[in-house]
């Protein structure tokens, strides 16, 4: 019996083809085919758990996200769900409807957790978000993926919500 000894590379390359694999083949929420850089990552295959911690950045088609620390959970090829961390966290989203088009979300925030099952994105910790019709400001903001329905709350010390309705003049 032949025991082979895989390479830390051979290791690193396949982590990393599974991870891009699993970014790739979410079904709700597409990262599409990602680029992931991060200082430190682990992926424990057993419990389907994914961790990047310092400069992580992921960058797709759809989804440009900037953070200290990015968790996932995944099942099989199916992502469940996404926990990051930052200060702040930045990240671009392209939200696609069939009937409407497209519509790109910016948003920095302290903390963002997004379930695909549930299809909801949410934003807490000093967050700003602006759409192509409004900016927001506010202690916690929840993006509903499939209405596009944002609910924005105040902190218990924070100020109140801010929303600015922006014109097609407005850059």
């Amino acid at each position: 019996m032949k025991v082979w000894k895989q390479s830390k590379r051979q290791v690193f390359f396949e982590y990393l083809v599974l991870t891009l694999l699993l970014f790739w083949c979410v079904p709700t929420f597409s990262f599409g085919m990602s680029n992931i850089k991060a200082d430190n990552t682990d992926f424990d295959l057993s419990k389907g758990e994914f961790t990047a911690k310092g400069n992580v950045k992921i960058d797709s088609d759809e989804v440009t996200l900037s953070a200290d620390e990015v968790q996932a959970k995944v099942k099989g090829t199916q992502l469940l769900s996404i926990t990051a961390t930052g200060e702040p966290l930045e990240l671009e989203l392209e939200i696609v409807d069939e009937e409407e088009g497209s519509q790109t979300i910016s948003a920095s925030a302290k903390e963002l957790t997004f379930d695909n099952e549930a299809n909801w994105i949410e934003f807490i910790g000093d967050v700003q978000l602006q759409t192509e019709v409004a900016k927001i400001r506010a202690q916690k903001i929840r993006i509903e993926l499939d209405t596009q329905k944002i609910v924005a709350t105040k902190g218990e010390d924070s100020e109140q919500v801010e929303i600015t309705l922006l014109d097609e003049e407005t850059p």
